[in-house]
């Protein structure tokens, strides 16, 4: 187990490994399991790895006898997936046990900007009675890049807010809210009061908030990231909002993380950060431990829980 939240036997998730006869073993993590060696030694000897997003890169993988890399969350970006599947290693995670978790982050962070909720507090205790009033979220425009399982969800609650929502996701299924547009990327820069990424980091959408983007975009608008660090040029960001773009950015992902005390957008005065913690929940930490765990038994058991093999399609007479 090298994810931190479960360093722990009192989880639900140890007593079904253990009772199962695999022995559970705590990565060290005073040691930066980011450096490929520190990673190799917490792995010694293990044929399965419960785990967060350490970067489990070809060479790291080559270096384990490890047979399941199972991952808590939904995103695996942090996993060569091509390798894994060259060395017979099936990758999994977990979906549908956070998105509650990220949507009532993502809201939340919504209103909390446009009540001035941080600002607000701080005023207060410093004794000042500044009652200057913000934006109404009803009939705001939500524009939502990357309409999956996450996107869909948020688009729902923010339907119910009273907002108008807009999507795209040139690849997602139908479905969600009839509410909802599904629009050109172009249309989201153009019309949207709020930006919220929720698709994966891949070579399409890297960096797909930069200064191009940001120009077409409302100069009062709100950008929330609860997704991936990558989609956003953090420079670039960072030096818009400094120019006066943006009413104000929630970020809750980094190119890096934890992130660099150098990174520009700590300069940022109305940029609010959370330490990648939407997906974070009591229930949702709980859901996901289990479920990490129950795929790594199922496989050891022969059962095969295709649904949260990410590369299920490409091994081939997988066994234990």
């Amino acid at each position: 187990m090298t994810a931190s939240h479960f360093l722990a036997t009192s989880w639900p998730y140890y007593e079904l490994l253990t009772a199962a006869g695999f022995e559970v073993r705590f990565a060290d993590l005073s040691k930066s399991l980011w450096e490929p060696d520190h990673l190799v030694a917490a792995l010694d000897g293990a044929a399965g790895v419960i785990c967060s997003t350490e970067p489990y890169t070809a060479e790291v993988l080559s270096r384990t006898q490890v047979r399941v890399v199972s991952r808590v969350g939904v995103g695996y970006d942090s996993v060569n997936v091509p390798a894994a599947t060259e060395q017979n290693i099936a990758v999994c995670r977990t979906p549908g046990t956070l998105h509650q978790s990220v949507v009532e982050h993502t809201i939340g962070m919504i209103l909390a900007i446009y009540r001035n909720v941080i600002s607000q507090n701080k005023q207060v205790r410093a004794g000042d009675w500044d009652r200057t009033a913000g934006p109404r979220a009803y009939g705001k425009t939500l524009g939502i890049i990357g309409y999956g399982v996450i996107g869909k969800e948020v688009a729902k609650a923010a339907v119910l807010l009273g907002m108008q929502v807009i999507a795209y996701d040139p690849i997602a299924p139908a479905g969600g809210p009839s509410e909802v547009e599904r629009v050109a990327l172009d249309e989201i820069w153009r019309r949207s009061d709020v930006v919220s990424l929720h698709a994966p980091c891949t070579p399409e959408t890297e960096r797909i908030i930069n200064a191009q983007s940001l120009a077409l975009m409302k100069d009062d608008a709100l950008l929330i990231n609860t997704s991936r660090g990558g989609l956003v040029n953090e420079p670039e960001l960072a030096a818009a909002m400094k120019g006066g773009k943006l009413r104000g950015a929630a970020l809750d992902v980094f190119e890096q993380e934890p992130i660099d005390k150098e990174n520009p957008l700590l300069d940022v005065d109305n940029i609010y950060f959370t330490a990648h913690m939407a997906g974070l929940d009591e229930q949702s930490l709980l859901d996901m431990s289990t479920m990490a765990a129950q795929n790594i038994l199922d496989l050891y058991e022969a059962r095969w829980p295709a649904a949260n093999v990410v590369n299920a399609n490409e091994l081939n007479g997988w066994k234990w």
